[in-house]
């Protein structure tokens, strides 16, 4: 099983985001995913979108969680919160720039918790210590993350040599990718044997192009 996940970032308002849904519903129809689908909205549209994840079968997941158990922390999103609507946080996204120590809380922050982070990292020679039971690992490389549109892909024999070093690391250990997935380049990564799924940006805001990404992995 891989993980497909949509990053949504901070894109939509909840018209656009009640568009995707009804869009991605009419889609899907009664479709079954044999992986795990995540949709991974801003803050403000957790409990519509983990409404709609229950309704489908599929999993929701907050971009984000707060170093702090709970508080006088104005703007910040706890883990107790965040788990009335999901089994999944993103932590330590390279878009947020931060550092070790902090990624390393959130992770297991959300543990405690009983959310799985999906622990976001760049240097592939700090993985063992991202790594800890319970927790996904996405490997992501900020100069081929999506900017304004525009796809910025990695060359496939990079990655499948970084995922060849991942194998040898931690054998048997999925790790998800992430780095301007879209329909043209997801044949490419489907096709290595321990990648864990993809972290989708970009083109996860367009429903068709999301479920496109799905299918080839399934």
């Amino acid at each position: 099983m891989k993980y497909i996940i949509a990053n949504w970032k901070m894109n939509m308002d909840l018209k656009q985001v009640n568009t995707w849904l009804n869009g991605f519903k009419d889609l899907i129809k009664d479709e079954e995913f044999k992986n795990k689908v995540l949709i991974a909205p801003a803050s403000p549209h957790l409990y519509k979108s983990s409404q709609f994840c229950g309704d489908l079968n599929l999993e929701c997941s907050s971009q984000n969680v707060s170093l702090h158990e709970k508080g006088a922390h104005t703007g910040d999103i706890g883990a107790f919160e965040i788990k009335d609507y999901c089994n999944y946080s993103i932590v330590g996204h390279s878009e947020r720039k931060e550092d070790k120590k902090t990624v390393l809380e959130k992770r297991n922050i959300c543990l405690e918790h009983g959310i799985t982070p999906i622990v976001c990292f760049v240097n592939k020679d700090d993985l063992k210590e991202y790594y800890v039971d319970g927790a996904l690992l996405a490997w992501e490389d900020p100069k081929n993350i999506s900017k304004d549109g525009v796809y910025r892909e990695k060359d496939s024999t990079e990655i499948i040599d970084t995922y060849k070093y991942f194998e040898t690391e931690l054998p048997n250990v999925s790790i998800i990718y992430g780095g301007s997935v879209n329909r043209d380049n997801a044949d490419k990564l489907a096709n290595i044997s321990n990648l864990g799924g993809v972290l989708i940006g970009n083109a996860s805001l367009d429903p068709q192009h999301f479920l496109d990404i799905i299918k080839i992995f399934e």
